[in-house]
């Protein structure tokens, strides 16, 4: 056995600093350190020194910690015999008034704290003494373990399991403090043991700020109570640097516990790689916290999955607004990777872990295992590809078309058994009222006004049968996936996010992950080519382009890639930086409304009216005729790519009819649709702050932006003689399974994962005290994902609820907003003026958002603590099908489907 001091430990958990700014009593402040309370009875100092051998009943064994503001001794009491740790200030700092403040502050705060994962404190008080005058003691538990800065000193960085399952239990007993109204405000590996059994003690209150966190009508969870305790410390610079927040450096008085938070979050950094998130002299440090980037895990580890990086990056965020609001939530996270072995089985037996993986992230438990398949999905209005990523990094192209093709035709029949794809098709000419095709069309109705298998369907379920009878049509024949990457265009709302999830839910994925199309499509520019079947399918919305040279992205400089899509799912230009680590979405614009869609109608209308010319007759006006006037006119499109002119024919009344339309005069009748793509390339670049100038290439999906003419009208001149690279849909879905290949564990040989921005601004409705009403945006359009925000909203004391209206920006230019519901959130009864709520709203990296509110309040009595904790509120907006639908609609979808 050790003497435990700081200086004995091998390794440090505190770089060396310059505190020449700061003075001694401040450094003092700054430097205090936890004390180990573990020491071996039997290796425990006799030299006490200028120290009583007795203090009341408790008998003195020895020192084991020292710090700047006091002593911890091995001591027993002597009437009941228990083995407790005794902290008192040093002899010499009795009489100094700050120290001894500051010293029952603690006590104070002990007093209020009684949890497994805290020290608990059994007495304390002063003692005369002939010697040494009167003596402040604190008796404490006596923890036969270490601290979590030995642990890795003596071990190494933990397990991903381990430090989780370490850091949830801190965040457990710091939860109950802060219920007790205690910000702890020095976290940090010091002050955190672990004892024998595995329990994770919290100690060393020393620093703590106690709080009013009574929350009626005349309180503020945040406004300390404790002047006494304060005024010791005011003004100084208070906690341990590589480990505090910065609002604790810019403003040591005013902190609450979101700044545990963050400094819990740096002590999981540290668990993992024995070094602090921030390193070097004392500025270096100050900066770091302040302004320097939040260390990426997944850099630091090759066994951290996207979702766990994304918790300790929420953390760590450098504003409190954007943390977590409450343990509370930390601790539901990290429950999905802490380890069972590293949790000591009181907590174990009672720890309450999510029932079902959460759809909105790809959360894979613990993240020390193998790695996995995936698939990826390129889910288009029209087409479907498909692609696997395996353990080994191989990403080859599936074929869940009919005969073997790589494309899936997005069509759903009845005739009368269930028929797909191509046959689907085949059935359009003669009986279109008995198939389904564009179901993304549909998301947003309640149900489809089609029949399917005797029943008209919600869209979702649609689409979910379209990725079941896919994937059962692959040539897949693996294990079931470990995760599913699905696109979507990265101007889908939440509306249409939200749908493709609970498609994605029904079809029995679980665990899914939402990709922007314009991010699939570029990192498959990366991919090395795999061994898969040229297509020989013709696909309007992205033609197979096997024949073209593939252009291999530069490994060794930054790059920025415009990307523009127009298929039928939407309109699509997004601005990507590409360095040799990873994709980085700077900007996006386009909307689901202007695919290519509107430009197919266009054609459609000028042969129809030439059509009518001819005849006299509307061929839009009977629906057969209609639908061979669609289906002529999809293939007109494609012919178009080469020829200026094509015939379109088709069979009125028994006769054959047919018309030639130029391709000028069809590109002159869809020239606002080109002005709004060339719009939306204005728009990234705007926002992105890049000059055309400096796009270095251009990747396109889609057959129309292959038309010189369209490429001409649609580009800036700066660019109009760039290298374009076309992308097909198979090169999209293996993209879609090399980003999410790249979020799990074990992939060291791929680029990072990309990074994506918010393709909509998400904004509350207020009305100020005259009853005017104007929005507050809350998360801007383009703020990095995942985007957290906390803000405190405030309801006048004559209601007894409060009105949250959330919305959503909208329109082709983005310029408008659409309303995504509102919430009523109780808040009680009382006097005063305000009642004040934290709400918390973050989307997610699939674009979802998420909205966190506090939970009720137990009590109103002036000294009653507060519930620190948030409850997730019901989606917005509403999903198109309920629990109780799913389930339903699951067990319907897979009896017809058998059948």
């Amino acid at each position: 056995m050790t003497d435990f001091s700081e200086e004995s430990l091998p390794i440090s958990e505190e770089p060396t600093r310059d505190f020449s700014g700061i003075s001694g009593s401040e450094a003092d402040f700054c430097d205090f350190d936890g004390f180990d309370l573990s020491a071996n009875l039997k290796a425990t100092k006799n030299d006490f020194g200028d120290t009583p051998k007795r203090i009341g009943d408790y008998e003195l064994r020895g020192l084991i910690g020292s710090g700047g503001m006091g002593n911890v001794y091995l001591a027993e009491h002597v009437r009941m015999q228990r083995i407790v740790a005794i902290k008192m200030l040093p002899i010499e700092r009795m009489d100094n008034e700050d120290a001894v403040a500051r010293f029952y502050a603690e006590v104070r705060a002990a007093s209020r704290l009684l949890h497994p994962n805290i020290v608990a404190a059994f007495d304390a008080g002063e003692v005369e003494s002939e010697e040494f005058g009167v003596v402040h003691f604190l008796a404490m538990e006596y923890v036969d373990g270490m601290t979590l800065t030995q642990v890795i000193s003596g071990s190494g960085p933990m397990s991903v399991g381990e430090a989780a399952a370490t850091i949830r239990q801190a965040a457990l007993g710091l939860l109950h403090a802060h219920r007790s109204g205690i910000v702890h405000r020095d976290v940090k590996p010091g002050n955190l043991m672990r004892s024998k059994d595995g329990t994770v003690k919290v100690l060393d209150l020393g620093l703590a700020q106690m709080q009013n966190v009574a929350l009626n009508s005349n309180s503020d969870p945040q406004e300390p109570s404790d002047p006494e305790s304060k005024s010791a410390t005011r003004g100084r610079l208070i906690g341990t640097l590589p480990f505090m927040s910065p609002e604790q450096l810019e403003d040591p008085d005013n902190v609450d516990s979101r700044s545990d938070i963050y400094s819990l979050g740096a002590t999981l950094y540290f668990l993992l790689t024995a070094n602090p998130p921030f390193t070097g002299e004392y500025l270096d440090q100050v900066y770091g916290h302040r302004h320097g980037e939040i260390p990426d895990l997944m850099q630091a580890r090759d066994d951290v999955d996207l979702n766990f990086a994304n918790i300790f990056s929420r953390m760590m965020a450098k504003s409190p607004d954007q943390r977590y609001a409450s343990l509370d939530e930390v601790i539901d996270d990290l429950g999905n990777y802490a380890s069972e072995s590293d949790t000591p089985n009181w907590l174990a037996e009672f720890a309450q872990r999510q029932s079902r993986p959460d759809l909105s992230t790809v959360s894979g438990g613990s993240t020390s295992g193998a790695t996995a398949t995936v698939l990826g999905i390129d889910f288009g209005m029209q087409y479907a590809s498909i692609a696997v990523s395996s353990p080994d990094g191989t990403i080859t192209s599936l074929a869940p078309g009919r005969d073997g093709h790589r494309l899936f035709r997005m069509a759903i029949a009845s005739n009368p058994g269930l028929v797909f794809d191509a046959d689907a098709m085949d059935l359009r000419a003669r009986s279109p009222q008995a198939m389904v095709h564009c179901v993304h069309m549909y998301i947003g109705n309640k149900l489809v006004n089609r029949s399917v298998a005797s029943r008209q369907c919600p869209p979702e379920v649609l689409l979910a049968m379209l990725m079941k009878r896919m994937l059962s049509d692959s040539s897949y024949k693996g294990p079931a996936p470990h995760a599913t990457a699905i696109t979507v265009p990265s101007s889908y709302d939440q509306l249409h996010r939200r749908s493709i999830s609970q498609a994605a839910e029904l079809a029995g994925f679980s665990s899914v992950r939402i990709v922007d199309r314009s991010i699939a499509a570029v990192q498959s520019l990366s991919i090395s080519e795999s061994t898969v079947e040229p297509s020989t399918t013709a696909d309007q919305e992205s033609p197979s382009n096997d024949s073209e040279p593939r252009l291999t992205v530069s490994q060794d400089k930054n790059e920025t890639i415009l990307f523009i899509s127009v298929t039928g799912s939407a309109t699509e230009v997004a601005l990507i930086r590409r360095s040799a680590l990873r994709l980085q979405q700077l900007s996006t614009a386009g909307h689901w409304l202007q695919g290519s869609l509107p430009w197919l109608q266009r054609l459609v209308d000028i042969a129809a009216e030439l059509i009518k010319e001819q005849t006299g007759v509307n061929p839009k006006k009977s629906i057969h005729s209609a639908t061979q006037l669609q289906i002529e006119c999809e293939k007109a499109m494609n012919a178009m790519l080469l020829m200026t002119s094509t015939s379109i024919a088709i069979t009125m009344k028994g006769k054959p009819v047919s018309v030639t339309v130029d391709r000028s005069v069809w590109l002159a009748s869809c020239l606002d649709l080109m002005e709004a793509v060339g719009q939306a390339i204005e728009t990234c670049c705007k926002e992105a702050s890049v000059d055309p100038s400096e796009i270095d290439l251009c990747a396109s999906l889609g057959a129309l932006l292959r038309i010189k003419q369209v490429r001409e009208r649609v580009l800036p001149e700066a660019i109009q003689d760039i290298e374009m690279q076309s992308i097909d849909r198979a090169d999209v879905a293996r993209g879609a399974a090399a980003c999410l290949a790249s979020e799990l564990p074990g992939r060291s040989d791929i680029m990072m994962p990309p990074r994506t921005v918010t393709s909509h601004s998400i904004g509350i409705l207020v009305e100020d005290a005259k009853g005017r009403r104007r929005i507050l945006p809350i998360i801007p359009k383009g703020t990095l994902l995942p985007a957290r925000t906390n803000r405190r909203l405030t309801a006048s004391s004559k209601r007894e609820s409060m009105t949250v209206s959330l919305v959503e920006s909208a329109g082709v230019k983005d310029d408008n907003w659409q309303t995504l519901g509102r919430y009523d959130l109780d808040v009680g009864s009382g006097a005063g003026d305000q009642r004040t709520r934290t709400i918390g709203f973050e989307v997610n990296v699939n674009g979802l958002l998420t909205v966190r509110a506090p939970m009720p309040v137990s009590s109103t009595k002036s000294n009653t603590a507060s519930v620190h904790a948030s409850t997730k509120l019901s989606p917005l907006p509403e999903p198109n099908l309920s629990a109780q639908e799913i389930s339903e609609w699951k067990t319907w979808i897979d009896k017809t489907m058998d059948v």
